[in-house]
């Protein structure tokens, strides 16, 4: 009864804020959902208004970029074996067309299209990553229709209260631009210290009961901006959040953490399913796949981070520096990918006829049941960036993710330059670092390439 009064409560909200206010495979990519190059994001095309005799003008605008990309992932048996075989190169062109089109009363619509050319199978793809209109009544309530990617939450890597985005943040930049989830948010703001926030989600909608819905309070007091939100949905249990943001010492300090029952997750119970012994039926992987029994006690994930500029030879805010750790309550506190042998599991499977068949069938078996970098308990993050580096366009970054569960890490470096003209250049490197049987090892990677080169007009 409390879990159905609650879940009434988050949606009722919701409505009150509304009112008033492709293929998977099982490679090192497409597990783990982190390889991409950011393209522009909508929050930052910025388009002057024009105004003829007090009365705003239609503007409209055109802008995107084209980019190859090459990238070549190396088997950590290379660096001992030295097999070209181990060796796998692949190439990419990318499309990024936006067009924003603003007319009078702050109404804008904004369209982000993509189209990709793979070099691997020869063929062409088309997507529509965010396509939404903003409106406002009287611009004291703004909304957005359509589907768009949300600033929810606090962290700058994991956002343990956004429950609203489809496709979470990734740690090696994405190809392309973030995917939007479909439905209708709502701002309320009162001042510069107060805002409600709403979404109602409407991502997937078929019937009345695949409804959801997000409300969010924000409020600063003194020098800390903090927010409770509230999520819910029919037969599921209400998820609670609260974050922070303030500064201490010059740092930046932000947290934020989310509270539910256990019933609320899918989780793929990776010890007691079939599918990863030495010889599972793959003619039928979903039959193997067990899921955790979580029960109804409350669940934990939280996130803390650092964040601050450093000024360095006459060059103000030259170093960026973040930090972040992350808990997950419901996360494996061993290492299960050893316990279970994982690796050599995939290395089975790989062997096997129909190689590509049946990993499909095994990944789509288990999309639903794994998070990744969230599988574990305990994570941390760093992102350096460092601007003007040897010469004045050039950037500098270092980021490294640990999965202290399993002693396993991602490391990258690299370097982008853009030139006068908005032509660019830059190379990544990624390395995998730990026990051959881990999170970010299972697959036997061990390291990987990105050559890029693109222009923005």
């Amino acid at each position: 009864m409390l879990r159905k009064r609650l879940s009434i409560l988050s949606l009722v909200v919701l409505s009150a804020s509304v009112v008033f206010a492709d293929e998977f495979d099982i490679d090192e990519n497409a597990l783990f959902g982190d390889t991409t190059m950011e393209m522009v994001d909508s929050t930052d095309l910025v388009i002057e208004s024009k105004t003829e005799d007090g009365v705003d003008s239609t503007t409209v605008s055109f802008s995107g970029g084209v980019n190859a990309i090459s990238e070549t992932e190396v088997k950590r048996d290379w660096f001992t074996e030295h097999d070209r075989k181990l060796i796998s190169p692949s190439g990419l062109m990318l499309a990024n067309m936006l067009l924003d089109v603003r007319v009078p009363q702050g109404t804008k619509a904004y369209v982000d299209a993509e189209a990709y050319y793979r070099s691997d199978s020869a063929g062409a793809s088309f997507r529509v990553p965010e396509l939404f209109m903003d409106v406002n009544i009287a611009r004291k309530v703004y909304f957005r229709l359509g589907k768009q990617v949300l600033q929810w939450g606090r962290g700058y890597f994991w956002n343990p209260t956004d429950l609203v985005n489809v496709e979470k943040k990734t740690f090696v930049e994405r190809i392309g631009s973030r995917e939007g989830t479909f439905g209708i948010k709502s701002h309320i703001p009162f001042g510069t210290k107060w805002n409600i926030y709403s979404f109602l989600d409407m991502n997937k909608l078929s019937t009345v009961d695949d409804f959801a819905g997000a409300a969010r309070f924000e409020g600063l007091f003194g020098g800390t901006e903090a927010g409770l939100a509230l999520w819910g949905k029919k037969g599921k249990d209400p998820i609670f959040g609260v974050d922070f943001s303030t500064t201490i010492l010059k740092w930046s300090v932000t947290g934020e953490m989310s509270i539910t029952s256990g019933n609320n997750y899918h989780i793929l119970d990776m010890k007691n399913s079939q599918i990863f012994s030495s010889t599972p039926n793959l003619s039928s992987p979903e039959s193997l796949i067990v899921y955790k029994s979580l029960g109804s006690d409350p669940v934990v994930r939280l996130c803390a981070g650092v964040m601050r500029s450093f000024d360095f030879m006459d060059v103000d805010d030259r170093i960026m520096v973040v930090g972040e750790f992350y808990y997950n309550q419901i996360g494996d506190n061993g290492n299960v990918f050893k316990e279970r042998h994982i690796g050599k599991w995939y290395d089975a499977i790989s062997t096997l006829p129909q190689t590509d068949v049946m990993r499909n069938s095994v990944g789509s078996a288990m999309t639903s049941g794994i998070e990744f970098n969230s599988i574990a308990r305990y994570y941390s993050a760093f992102f350096v960036n460092v601007s003007r580096f040897i010469v004045n366009d050039m950037t500098l970054q270092l980021n490294g993710l640990v999965n202290w569960n399993n002693t396993c890490a991602m490391l990258t470096t690299g370097v982008s330059y853009v030139t006068l003209y908005d032509v660019s250049l830059g190379c990544l490197v990624t390395g995998y670092v730990g026990p051959r049987e881990s999170e970010y090892t299972f697959t036997n990677a061990g390291a990987s390439v990105r050559l890029t080169a693109g222009m923005l007009f």
